[in-house]
């Protein structure tokens, strides 16, 4: 018998009470005394949740490594074509985790921490971390609140001609009016919206520090939670939450051949744990946790609509049907370029 898969594992830490459980996984984990994260989170967010780890548990030495989703995925997958097995925990995001999951790189782990989670927070293979909501941001020295877009359709004013900031990468936007408008509408629509004259620019921060910098009054593609610390900040930006809210979930999953698969386990219960989940929270970010609160108002009213239909999760299921239609038209209909596939 050679030693137990990472599955295996974990599966046998399903069955033991709460005491024992703890106590068997801080064995093992010494034991490994390591664990390694890839993750598409910001540095610095990513550097506070080790930190708060590696304080919790100082016999692991946890590390990460942050990229872009795209490369975090072909890493993964490159190291298994060669048979490296490096990575215990990732985090990708919702429309690259099909081909993880498609190449059997994602192992199921069921912890008793997800018992609290919302059933769609938490589905065979990941748990959701946090949400990222996608609104319209506009610079409050050119706009006032009560002219600002309040739809999709409201784009499509001439006032806005040439004052829209865009980024290139928002295929979540496609996704959203595609699962709610259908593909006919979403295409009809998009065409109108990029006659226009999108700005079109690389990045949501950077549409959201232009739109601030007064290169054009609206900024729709980027985050709430950080329009609202901007805000806080008395930066020139305020936001609207349209009819219909993209809005992405941040998977959390383990590798299917983690070499760690103690401190792996160790981790991922940290960072859906009440503990973990607040460090999130502090963000700004609305998390999947039910006892962790926004710290921010107006975030808690979008935590508000999840579950009624202006809210567009960006889901695995979604994602399976959507993907293709989605990228086609993001690149052909808005980017006016040949579609790259996905």
């Amino acid at each position: 018998m050679g030693a137990p898969t990472a599955e295996e594992v974990w599966r046998a830490l399903e069955k033991l009470p709460t005491v024992e459980r703890e106590k068997k996984l801080v064995e093992g984990a010494k034991k490994e005394g390591e664990m390694v994260w890839y993750t598409n989170s910001g540095i610095e967010n990513a550097t506070r949740y080790i930190q708060a780890f590696k304080k919790r548990y100082p016999f692991i030495n946890a590390n990460f490594w942050r990229s872009k989703t795209r490369q975090v995925t072909q890493r993964i997958v490159s190291e298994a074509n060669a048979g490296r097995h490096l990575v215990d925990v990732i985090k990708p995001s919702t429309d690259l985790l099909p081909i993880l999951l498609d190449k059997n790189l994602i192992g199921r782990y069921d912890t008793p921490l997800r018992a609290i989670y919302p059933t769609h927070a938490k589905p065979a293979f990941y748990t959701n971390m946090n949400y990222a909501f996608r609104v319209f941001a506009f610079n409050p020295r050119t706009v006032s609140r009560k002219d600002a877009p309040n739809s999709w359709e409201d784009l499509l004013q001439p006032k806005w001609k040439g004052e829209i900031l865009f980024d290139e990468s928002s295929l979540e936007e496609v996704m959203a009016l595609l699962g709610a408008w259908g593909k006919d509408k979403t295409v009809n629509y998009l065409t109108k919206l990029s006659q226009q004259q999108l700005l079109i620019r690389i990045g949501r921060d950077t549409t959201t520090q232009m739109m601030m910098a007064g290169e054009a009054h609206l900024a729709v593609t980027t985050y709430a939670y950080n329009n609202e610390s901007l805000r806080a900040n008395n930066a020139p930006i305020d936001w609207v939450a349209e009819d219909l809210i993209p809005t992405l979930v941040y998977p959390l999953t383990m590798a299917r051949n983690a070499p760690h698969p103690y401190s792996a386990a160790l981790f991922y219960d940290f960072l859906i744990s009440e503990e973990g989940q607040r460090l999130i929270a502090r963000e700004g970010r609305v998390v999947a946790h039910p006892k962790v609160e926004p710290i921010y108002p107006r975030m808690k009213e979008l935590q508000g609509l999840l579950g009624t239909p202006r809210i567009q999760l960006n889901t695995l299921e979604q994602n399976a049907k959507l993907l293709k239609d989605g990228v086609q038209i993001l690149d052909e209909v808005v980017l006016k370029r040949k579609s790259s596939g996905h």
